[in-house]
């Protein structure tokens, strides 16, 4: 019963998954799409037909790589998995576990690797974005991979402690919550730097302003720093990170050549996450999520185990199954947690317009934005509902102009 109820999940995500993409292309490609009319001083025909095919292209994409996966993953559950913890049983306990686990994580790097080299090398490339140099995607993958191995070396241990303990689940969350804190904390002293050069920004002038922005915010943010994104994208961004002293505001350096007032309103909208503690409620909501996804991964591993299902007893294999199957599920969450994200990113404008006085740098930020990244003008209302985490330009412009 838990067998077939696993695999249904799976197959159902995927084909959901498919359907969405399959709905969003030939809603956003149809010949009755005409360019949305806060737009049109932005965008040309052109340029949406450009951005269509990158639509196409990205999505004929994803839509091979989730079939490919799909099938992989229905493979690993009814015989990789099970193969692997029999090979393994020789060896201790602990080791055993890190061998599967490094087996499975090569597995799907493997099969993951050939769809992010066709992403980045010919269809980045194919519509000018990417930067990425074959020996810095090669550093990155060193590094990364090396990072992954240790934390294992941390987390696996901990992880079959827990195994041990009949309910183990609200330990785990605030294990997870602590670790959350702590990935916040290191990441952008420790990890980032390991990936990017981060640098003060030279334009004095600028500088100034920003600094006028963080105090008119109230913001406690001591540290600006441009990162050369350049090395890797020609896309824009800019972010506020860390917690506490590791606080920082980053603006990628590929958003330089922007005016200067549509740069400050960009800065603003990050100071507006900060001022409106989007940062700790992003925390809190995501520990709420990972405890809702422990607990039923707790519950489904003792059915597992009780039921002696897919022919596993080892605790690590019979997590990884409690685990796929409870991810599965989560997908089917990710509306609410989307739509909690885009009232931040309204609200997060709205702070940027009144921090400026005007909504105009910000509305005019946005549509460049749009045609800088080749974004779809026009998103199926359920793609948007189900995986966008900033509301489409569309909708932000529309927002800001009633601010006027």
């Amino acid at each position: 019963m838990i067998e077939k109820l696993l695999l249904t999940v799976l197959i159902l995500r995927t084909a959901w998954r498919i359907f969405l993409e399959v709905l969003n292309l030939l809603h956003s490609t149809g010949p009755k799409v005409q360019i949305p009319d806060v737009l049109k001083d932005r965008i040309t025909p052109e340029v949406l037909e450009k951005s269509r095919s990158y639509l196409k292209d990205r999505t004929r994409l994803k839509i091979v790589s989730e079939i490919v996966q799909l099938f992989v993953t229905i493979y690993l559950v009814l015989y990789g998995l099970p193969w692997l913890e029999k090979l393994f049983l020789t060896h201790s306990p602990l080791l055993q576990a890190f061998l599967l686990f490094g087996a499975l994580g090569l597995i799907l790097y493997t099969v993951n690797l050939p769809f992010r080299l066709y992403s980045i090398f010919v269809i980045e490339s194919k519509y000018g974005f990417n930067t990425t140099k074959k020996r810095t995607f090669l550093r990155d993958q060193i590094l990364t991979i090396s990072l992954i191995v240790a934390l294992s070396l941390l987390l696996i241990p901990l992880l079959l402690w827990l195994l041990s303990h009949p309910f183990w689940w609200w330990q785990a969350s605030i294990l997870a919550f602590g670790f959350i804190l702590f990935f916040w904390f290191i990441q952008p002293t420790l990890i980032a730097p390991l990936f990017y050069t981060f640098t003060e920004l030279e334009d004095e002038e600028l500088k100034r302003k920003i600094r006028e922005l963080i105090e008119k915010a109230s913001a406690k943010i001591l540290k600006i720093y441009k990162v050369n994104a350049s090395k890797r994208t020609k896309k824009q961004n800019a972010y506020v990170t860390g917690i506490g002293r590791s606080r920082r505001l980053v603006l990628y350096d590929t958003l330089m050549d922007y005016p200067q007032d549509e740069l400050l309103a960009v800065v603003g909208h990050e100071l507006g996450h900060h001022a409106k503690k989007h940062i700790q409620k992003d925390v809190i909501l995501f520990s709420i999520y990972a405890t809702v996804l422990l607990y039923l991964t707790n519950f489904l591993y003792w059915q597992i185990l009780k039921s002696n299902a897919f022919d596993v007893q080892r605790p690590h294999t019979i997590f990884v199954y409690s685990l796929l199957f409870v991810s599965a599920i989560g997908y089917f969450l990710e509306p609410v947690v989307n739509y909690i994200s885009r009232k931040m990113e309204y609200e997060a404008d709205e702070f940027s317009a009144k921090l400026l006085n005007t909504p105009a740098f910000m509305i005019s930020t946005l549509k460049r934005l749009v045609r800088a990244n080749l974004s779809n003008p026009n998103p199926h209302p359920l793609y948007k509902v189900w995986y966008y985490n900033h509301p489409a330009p569309e909708e932000r412009i529309k927002a800001l102009s009633q601010l006027r």
